[in-house]
Order: structure tokens, then C-alpha cells, then sequence
């Protein structure tokens, strides 16, 4: 199986509704399109989401990655073999992880339609339908509680609550969460980084009796005694996020026992194929992964939803990246029902290709 046409979009898609975490303000999505056609006419969809301090690469670098090493290694030549193919493709470009990840999901997609079956059929899952989480980022208060009441009223049975930067304030926002909501509904909170080990344990005791299901990123990413600590300070499951970013990253966590999960993000990682040796590894330990996203498309995340389904160490669910993007070129792949994220029957990942609008781009 040869690739006889690559083509890179880049585009730059406001946010319907900006939103505010502990380390950063969020109003645009930055994506990197991706399309592989093979000899045969196949046409492979996948897209990267740089952020700088998560994926390693920004937009430019992530386009320029893209161009100069990643689609060369790839374009014209047999990817039979995924694995080699997406080795290849990397070796010239380490650290660019997003860039990766959108030619890892295109050709993971290719394989599967190549064979007929929903890609997560051909990485070995069966399940079709997971819980996810959707995201209140910090603001107001009361207004945070109004915002968490509207998803439940649509359905949703999970909220991930962003937190991290006024210990007190933060645990106002919970508290006034879980009344709006009811106790019924799943409460994940999440710092980003935000606070130092003595709050962060402070706030992981103070969680108990909000009855959160997981506390996400408390420290900084590369405070293991923090992390640690937290993770002692309470019965609450303690998950990293931004403290691994590929499996090589895993080993300093485990030795801490500095958590009990690893929220996996096919943009940190590199895509599907690095994230498939995190859950391996992340299972072995016996611990648990929390799949989650950046501000993506829908063809991400939809392949980080077969990825899931597929995942050995799934405990949680977070893919929710798409909802706030002002318009997506691509439509299908699931749909949310009740919350759940529900996977079809269609080859590869499902999804739908339908145009770019002429208004988005670089600087628009």
C-alpha cells in the first residue's frame, strides 16, 4: 500500500465558548488537517492539536514538521507496515507530537478501511459506547454551577471541573457544582498544575466530601514529591496528565507511586500507536488511564474514541475537544447519546469529510 497524494490544511477555528484553566486562556483551536490517499484511491483522515507545553511543538513548528520530514518519509512509499511507517516518520522529527499524531491517526484510519472494519476492531476492542465527561472551565462561581446544570439537562452524567488557581475559591466552585448537579452525576476535577504540594493535599482532603470521582494534575508536572503527597493525602484517584507525555515519561511516576492513572492525549503522545504502549504499560502497573483531549475536531477525536474502546487501562473518559469549535470540516465517526459516546460500524474511523469553509485559516 503506497501513498500517492498528501495534503496539510492548516486552520485556526474560533472557540464558540473562550474558556479559562489554571495555566491558560482559550479561545481558538489550532488544528492541522491531514489527508492520505493511497494507490488504490483511499483517503486516510487525521488532524494534530499543538499546544507548545503539552504537545512539544507549536502551530508553526508542527506545520513545518509536517513539511520538511514527516509527510516526505511517508509520501510515495509502502506503509504496510504501520508500525515502520510511523517510526520512519518520526525519526526525523522528535518532540513534534501533534504534527505526528495527525499522520499516525490519517494512516491508522487508512489501515482500517483498507481492511473493512471500525478501527477499533482492528486494534482488537469491542466495546461501542463510554461515558464522557464534559468540561466547565474556572469562572464564576454560580456561573460555573449554571453552566454544569445545562450539560446535565443535555444529557451528560460526567463534569470535569477546571481548578487550580484560588485553593478556597476552588472549592467553592465544587461544592456549588455538586449541589446544581445532584449526587448522581460524576464530578472529575482538574488543577492544571496550579497549585503547590502543601494545597494541592490541602485540597485533595477537601474533595473527599464532594465525592469526586478523580483529581487530575495537582502539582506541577515535574514535582514528583507533590504529586506524591497529594495522591496520599486521599482516598480520591490521583491522575497525571501533563507530568507524562510519552511512555518514557511514565517510569519516573511509577517509581514515585505518585498516582494511579495517566490521562492518555493522542496529541502528547503522538497518536494511537504511542498511546497503545502507554495503556500497556499503565495496565501491567495496574493502573488506570483517563483518555482525554485538547480543543480537537471531531476526526481526532473520534480516533481517540476507538483508541478507548480498544485501551486495556481505560477508566475514564474525556473527549469533549469538538463541542466548543465554531465549525468542523468534518461530521460522523459517534455520536453522544445520553452522555455516551457511541461508535459505529463504519471502516476506520467513521468520520465524514465536508469541506473547508473559506473564512478559517492563519490569522482569521
Amino acid at each position: 500500500m503506497r501513498i500517492t497524494r498528501v495534503e496539510v490544511t492548516p486552520r485556526q477555528i474560533p472557540l464558540t465558548v473562550p474558556y479559562l484553566i489554571a495555566n491558560r486562556y482559550c479561545d481558538t483551536a489550532e488544528i492541522l488537517f491531514v489527508t492520505l490517499t493511497d494507490e488504490a484511491g483511499l483517503a486516510g483522515y487525521g488532524a494534530g492539536s499543538p499546544v507548545s507545553s503539552l504537545t512539544g511543538d507549536d502551530f508553526d513548528i508542527a506545520a513545518r514538521a509536517l513539511h520538511e520530514t514527516i509527510i516526505p518519509a511517508v509520501t510515495g512509499t509502502d506503509v504496510s507496515d504501520l508500525t515502520a511507517a510511523i517510526a520512519r516518520a518520526a525519526e526525523g522529527s522528535p518532540g513534534t507530537c501533534s504534527a505526528l499524531a495527525a499522520l499516525d491517526i490519517a494512516l491508522h484510519d487508512l489501515h482500517a478501511k483498507r481492511l473493512g472494519v471500525p478501527l477499533v476492531a482492528m486494534l482488537g476492542g469491542a466495546r461501542r459506547r463510554l461515558i464522557t465527561s464534559v468540561t466547565v472551565g474556572i469562572g464564576d462561581p454560580a456561573a460555573m454551577a449554571e453552566a454544569a446544570r445545562r450539560h446535565v439537562e443535555k444529557g451528560f452524567r460526567a463534569i470535569k471541573v477546571k481548578i487550580g488557581q484560588d485553593a478556597g475559591i476552588d472549592l467553592t466552585r465544587v461544592r456549588l457544582i455538586r449541589d446544581a448537579v445532584g449526587p448522581d452525576i460524576r464530578i472529575r476535577v482538574d488543577a492544571n498544575e496550579g497549585y503547590d504540594a502543601a494545597t494541592a493535599s490541602d485540597v485533595a482532603r477537601a474533595l473527599e466530601g464532594l465525592d469526586v470521582e478523580l483529581f487530575e494534575q495537582p502539582v506541577a508536572a515535574g514535582d514528583m514529591p507533590g504529586m506524591r503527597a497529594a495522591a496520599q493525602a486521599t482516598s480520591i484517584p490521583v491522575v497525571a496528565d501533563e507530568s507524562v507525555r510519552v511512555s518514557e515519561d511514565l517510569g519516573p511516576l511509577l517509581a514515585a507511586d505518585a498516582a494511579c492513572g495517566v490521562n492518555i492525549k493522542l496529541m502528547k503522545c503522538g497518536g494511537i500507536l504511542e498511546a497503545c504502549r502507554l495503556d500497556r504499560m499503565l495496565a501491567q502497573a495496574g493502573w488506570s488511564s483517563l483518555i482525554g483531549c485538547m480543543d480537537e475536531s471531531r476526526v481526532s477525536i473520534a480516533a481517540a474514541a476507538h483508541f478507548a474502546a480498544a485501551a486495556h487501562s481505560t477508566g475514564w473518559i474525556d473527549l469533549d475537544g469538538h463541542l466548543d469549535l465554531a465549525a468542523d470540516p468534518f461530521s460522523g465517526g459517534f455520536e453522544i447519546i445520553d452522555g455516551e459516546i457511541v461508535l459505529g460500524e463504519t471502516p476506520g474511523l467513521g468520520v465524514r469529510f465536508e469541506g473547508f469553509q473559506g473564512s478559517w485559516g492563519p490569522g482569521s
